[in-house]
């Protein structure tokens, strides 16, 4: 049919395609000034050259190698027509008749024809090379499946040509021979064991030498082997129409006859018949086993592939030409010889088809050229696969094979020489076993190419896809258990430790393997399904960020402990203000730390961010890192050290290891433990040394972004577990300090009074301690310890109650200690004040004026401020409503009420908001629910506060507070909250929150919370208030220093510690005071612990559902 398309009006249309009614449609619609062509342009069909074989192609390097018929389905044809036609065909047809033969024929080659699709669908997908079947396989499915099978079909190649060996001397003896009997053409071979052996050394001697020669010799060799074969099969039939019907009454013979055809009809299993290896009956699975050798051989062709001029044209060609002849020659004997040879003829004589034959002598020569060229075909196929095995360097010690070729058709020989030794009987289910599973692992790299949908994979031959590979595998497998259930079971195993030790003994390949293209598309489809929305399967997926590895090396590896199986990434920022001109430094770091992961043998993704600034270059690390719902919850960063270059230089002499300064700055850098060569990230860029206000606004921009953050101090000295200590060496404690940062929120009839509090970092505190100890090395060298202070003794009996109970609920082993803060000095200094440590507190606190009024009034008995904010306070004093002003978020944080403490709770219950840092609209939404800080709800103390705010020129006593970070209390001695289980909790919300204990609740109504300075407060209170000062009242600088004294005493000896981390509010990094307030805080807290991690969550990552 003529194309339409230039029946389009307006368009170019050859002159040749232009019809009457094309002509007729333009003459009408155009105007007479463009009825003719105004085009220049002539369309001619692109010229084409005829085919030209590629044997007279110029371009075509081996043009001088094999073709299709020579290279490939000769060599077919002859391994597939094997020996076993002429020995054992007789004994088949006896046992299984005619159409039981003919459907085995069927399975065999239906075997083969799915075998023989998935090789050339592979082998027109590319170029293949030496190798054949080992090559194709291990480009596909990398050198593990390649090796592995690959030297499993090398030695079934090698048994295969002993077993030719061994085999043609039946046949030579049967005719040449004079022992028992005379031979059928001439008797002078004399009989015996050792003359046997003699006679296949010389056989197999004979085609080592052809085989020596070179491919052009075997081609043709092949080719008059070929021509023998074949004639002396058509003898068959055609003997049959001019043999005449004998008895002699060993051998009987009718010539075609319908009465012979129909006793061969159908199967009968006898024992003892001529050819049998079994004392029992006969049965299909032992005849499946004889049988299916003499069609297997259709990888010989591939074997030449290093022969072919053009591979992957000649290997699909030729093996499918050769597999059709095959089977039709097949079937003409099987047929044939069911017509002619009675059942009782084909039970007692193996050579029943030249006993038969008009032609013996051709009959013997057809049996000699397939054996002898299976013998050739067999070791030359077999020396190509341990020369591609070689050059491949999969396994050690075959470099020698690749450097001098001949050599593995030497080694090849020597292999067959020694299988002379063998039973053949024995090793002919080895053979079959080879090839079969060369089949498997065929047919499996087809089908894993097909279904991996890899866009490359686009073979020109198109006639399979991914049902006839996989069909093909399974009825391999079924074959070979059909043959012999215990041989395969044990060759399998065999391929298995092949498979681990190529594994591991391996070095990488750059060739590439389906496997990369599989998990690709699984990995796509199930993070697609991947949801982290069930607390049960939490677990913790960890974003490092590092700057320089060597100052981070312990620290890198310690989060590879404690990822637990999670996802774990090292995130890296580059600073830089010209994307462009920085954007090949961006990749040469990715390169080099994707090296430093490979120096630390950690399981990390590398994420290299960029951006204008640090914070900036964070956010974009944090927002692009994961994938789907892999992606990271919680986020380390290292603790700003205030004395980075002092502290380091310290560590080193005490540890023992060298420093040096980078090339191109005055960084100190650290040699990393047995590893001396320059480390990759060595010739990367130096980043500017981070800012303090910087790393507090990236603490800032984590917190904002719902990150679980932790700060890693101390990591430098931590020692980790190598898994080579000493079991009997006492073990180590890891110290979790779950510190309470809490605040009621009020009850309704439907739902108890709850705590607003911190019980998420205090629940994942006690959970990466319980991870961290499931970990091998770790839980020989580790226990785990829970640490609770408290103000009152008595309190220490009921908050080990409550953390064993919880611990319980938690399924957490731990050991548990509650200790009380008066037990310490520094504590003593500031709460009560004595004098012990009062030089060394003085020292820490120098620059809080909070202490110096604190001790100036313990000195005078004048205080100047509230110290204690528990007592009630009673004022009636008016005041002016001109003055009052509204307090919003911002001005309450900082007079020390704190909004960060966030719990995921049920969403029914009344809940305090986790963004309530700043109310940009400067009001407090009384819709909301009150929420106290200790015990005072925010709507009472804006009250108080626009109070005092109004009544300010009636109280001398009244000062202006100054807004430091640093009179902010942060943490609570109260004791850990109740907690309650929803039994009808599934693990998509939380099923253990905590509830206010009723004592607490009932104190809370009785004693308002007053801010620590009060309009009206008479000095008798003041002097009162001062002396009833607890730990909740002090700063935050106060607090961080008790804590450092406890956690001195307590864990002096502790290997690793786990706390709360306060969040800083935000805006806190706009003034670098602030920033720096917060870091010393922190800093003197942490300052001569071991090495200290302090968490601060956002999400519960913990459950009691099942």
């Amino acid at each position: 049919m003529p194309s339409k398309f230039y029946q389009i009006l307006g368009s170019h249309r050859p002159t040749h395609v232009v019809t009457e009614s094309t002509s007729n449609a333009a003459s009408l619609l155009l105007p007479a000034s463009r009825r003719e062509s105004e085009t220049y342009f002539s369309y001619h069909a692109t010229p084409t050259s005829g085919k030209q074989s590629s044997r007279y192609d110029p371009e075509n390097p081996h043009k001088d190698k094999l073709g299709t018929y020579d290279g490939v389905f000769v060599p077919t044809a002859l391994n597939v027509l094997s020996i076993l036609m002429f020995l054992r065909f007789g004994f088949i047809l006896g046992q299984l008749g005619i159409i039981c033969t003919i459907g085995l024929l069927l399975l065999s080659y239906l075997i083969n024809l799915l075998t023989t699709l998935s090789i050339s669908a592979i082998s027109t997908n590319g170029t293949v090379r030496g190798g054949g079947a080992y090559y194709m396989i291990s480009r596909c499915l990398g050198p593990e499946f390649g090796g592995s099978i690959g030297l499993v079909f090398f030695l079934g190649q090698v048994f295969n040509s002993g077993m030719n060996a061994i085999g043609i001397i039946e046949p030579i003896l049967y005719n040449l021979g004079k022992a028992d009997s005379e031979g059928v053409l001439f008797s002078v071979l004399p009989d015996g064991n050792e003359l046997r052996f003699i006679y296949a050394t010389i056989v197999l001697l004979f085609c080592f030498g052809i085989a020596l020669v070179g491919s052009q010799t075997v081609s043709k060799a092949g080719n008059i082997m070929f021509f023998v074969l074949v004639s002396s099969i058509v003898s068959i039939p055609i003997s049959t129409f001019f043999k005449h019907a004998f008895d002699d009454g060993r051998i009987a013979y009718t010539g075609p006859r319908w009465e012979t055809f129909m006793g061969n009809l159908y199967p009968h299993f006898t024992k003892g018949a001529a050819g049998s290896l079994l004392k029992k009956k006969e049965t299909f699975s032992n005849l499946f086993g004889v049988f299916f050798p003499a069609t297997a051989g259709i990888f010989a062709g591939a074997g030449m592939s290093s022969e072919l001029r053009k591979p992957s044209k000649s290997i699909p060609k030729g093996t499918l030409w050769g597999l059709l002849f095959t089977f039709l020659c097949y079937s003409v004997v099987v047929l044939f010889m069911s017509a002619s040879i009675p059942r009782e003829t084909l039970y007692r004589e193996v050579q029943v088809i030249q006993s038969v034959s008009a032609v013996q002598w051709l009959i013997f020569l057809g049996e000699l050229s397939t054996s002898l060229f299976s013998i050739i075909v067999g070791m030359v196929g077999a020396a190509y696969v341990l020369e591609a095995i070689a050059k491949d360097s999969i396994i050690f010690g075959l470099s020698l094979f690749c450097r001098k070729p001949v050599y593995s058709l030497v080694f090849t020989w020597v292999l067959t020489q020694l299988c002379l030794f063998s039973d053949v009987n024995k090793i002919a289910s080895f053979i079959t076993m080879t090839f079969l599973m060369t089949f498997i692992v065929m047919n499996l790299a087809c089908f894993f190419l097909e279904i991996a949908a890899a866009p490359n994979f686009r073979p020109s031959f198109k006639y399979f896809d991914r049902y006839t590979a996989f069909s093909g595998a399974v009825l391999s497998v079924l074959a070979m258990i059909i043959v012999d259930g215990v041989i395969a079971s044990a060759l399998i195993s065999a391929m298995m430790i092949l498979f681990l030790i190529i594994h591991y003994c391996c070095p990488p390949k750059p060739w590439g393997d389906v496997s990369q293209s599989l998990i690709y598309h699984q990995v796509r489809k199930y993070l697609l399904r991947l949801k982290q929305d069930n607390i049960k399967y939490w677990r913790p997926q960890i974003l490092l960020l590092v700057d320089n590895p060597r100052t981070s090396w312990n620290l890198i590896r310690f989060c590879n402990h404690l990822k637990k199986g999670g996802l774990y990434i090292l995130g890296h920022v580059t600073v830089t203000s010209n994307f462009q001109k920085q954007y090949e430094e961006l990749k040469k770091q990715k390169s080099a730390w994707c090296e430093i992961r490979d120096i630390a043998k950690i399981k990390a993704f590398i994420q290299v961010g960029t951006g204008p600034t640090l914070p900036w270059g964070v956010r974009n690390v944090f927002l692009g890192s994961g994938l789907g719902g892999m992606k990271p919850n919680i986020t380390v960063v290292g603790f700003f050290d205030l004395y980075s270059r002092h502290k380091a230089r310290t560590a080193l002499d005490s540890k023992g290891l060298t420093s040096r300064h980078a090339t191109d700055s005055n960084q100190l850098v650290v040699d990393i433990p047995d590893y001396k060569d320059p480390l990759p990230t060595d010739a990367c860029k130096n980043e500017e040394k981070v800012k303090v206000t910087q790393w507090v606004q990236i603490i800032e921009d984590l917190s904002l972004m719902q990150s679980n953050i932790a700060i890693a101090h101390g990591f430098a000295d931590i020692e980790l577990p190598t898994g080579n200590e000493n079991e009997t060496k006492k073990k180590k404690v890891i110290d979790l300090y779950p510190i309470q940062m809490s605040a009621t929120v009020d009850g309704t009839r439907e739902w108890p009074a709850m705590i607003s509090s911190n019980f998420d970092t205090y629940t994942l505190i006690l959970q990466l301690g319980a991870i961290l100890i499931t970990v091998p090395e770790w839980k020989r060298t580790h226990l785990v310890r829970v640490v609770l202070f408290v103000e009152k003794d008595a309190d220490r009996s009921a908050e080990i109650q409550r953390m064993t109970k919880l611990l319980q609920v938690l399924r957490i082993e731990a050991e548990v200690l509650v200790v009380s803060l008066d037990q310490f000095r520094f504590y003593n200094t500031i709460v009560n004040g004595d004098s012990i440590s009062l030089d060394y507190v003085n020292m820490k606190l120098k620059d809080s004026q909070w202490w110096k009024d604190l001790v100036e009034a313990r000195q005078t008995l004048f205080p100047k401020r509230r110290f204690s904010t528990t007592k009630p306070i009673e004022t009636n004093a008016p005041y002016d409503k001109s003055h009052l002003h509204r307090y919003d978020t911002s001005k309450l944080q900082k007079l020390g009420v704190s909004f960060k403490m966030s719990s995921n709770m049920p969403q029914q219950p009344p809940t305090v908001s986790s963004t309530s840092d700043s109310d940009e609209s400067g009001e407090i939404d009384s819709g909301k629910p009150s929420i106290s800080c200790s015990q005072l709800s925010i709507n009472q103390i804006s009250k108080k506060l626009n109070k005092m705010h109004k009544t300010n020129n009636r109280c001398d006593t009244l000062r202006e507070i100054k807004s430091t970070h640093s009179l902010k209390p942060v943490f609570s001695s109260n004791t850990i909250p109740k907690t309650r289980i929803l039994e009808d909790g599934t693990g998509d919300k939380p099923t253990l929150v905590p509830i206010a204990d009723e004592d607490l609740a009932s104190e809370s109504t009785r004693n308002e919370v007053l801010p620590d300075l009060s309009p009206c407060d008479s000095e008798e209170s003041l002097v009162t208030a001062m002396k009833n000062v607890k730990f909740d009242d002090l700063p935050g600088i106060a607090q961080h220093l008790i804590l450092n004294d406890v956690m001195k005493q307590v864990s002096r000896e502790s290997g690793l510690i786990f706390s709360t981390l306060p969040i800083p509010p935000l805006g806190t990094h706009k003034d670098y005071d602030d920033s720096l307030q917060y870091v010393k805080d922190l800093d003197i807290w942490l300052d001569g612990l071991p090495p200290t991690m302090l968490i601060n969550s956002q999400t519960m990552t913990v459950t009691t559902a099942l």
